[in-house]
């Protein structure tokens, strides 16, 4: 099995060699979006689907068989491009930044500056009042 998306969207866009894009959310994962783009795919399958799974339909060959609560489609393709969202992978393999220290001072003194009259004179001015 390659991939189960679930929400699925049949996109076949008008140019281009990637004729059908399937679109939606990867089951079992925290992913934003999963799509798997068939190139020069031939066979029907619904424009709307609650739940697809692909899997290859022959050892080697360029047939995919897409299970849906409808029943099993077959597309014929040149090639199956998988593309997932690795942003929150990403975000969460990284270390977290911090911001400089002056401007965690300034953001933090900031809301009782301009809670003085003092605060607010000097806003005022700096808008031209």
């Amino acid at each position: 099995m390659i991939v189960c998306l679930s929400g699925v969207e049949a996109v076949r866009p008008a140019t281009g060699p990637l004729n059908l894009l399937l679109q939606g959310r990867e089951v079992g994962t925290c992913s934003n979006a999963t799509e798997l783009a068939f190139e020069g795919a031939r066979g029907d399958v619904p424009d709307d689907l609650e739940y697809a799974e692909v899997a290859p339909a022959e050892p080697g060959g360029r047939a995919w068989s897409v299970r849906t609560a409808r029943g099993e489609y077959i597309l014929h393709a040149r090639a199956l491009h998988l593309h997932r969202d690795v942003s929150l992978a990403l975000r969460s393999a990284l270390p977290p930044q911090k911001a400089p220290r002056l401007r965690r001072l300034v953001w933090a003194w900031l809301p009782s500056i301009f809670a003085s009259s003092l605060g607010r004179r000097l806003l005022l001015a700096a808008r031209g009042r």
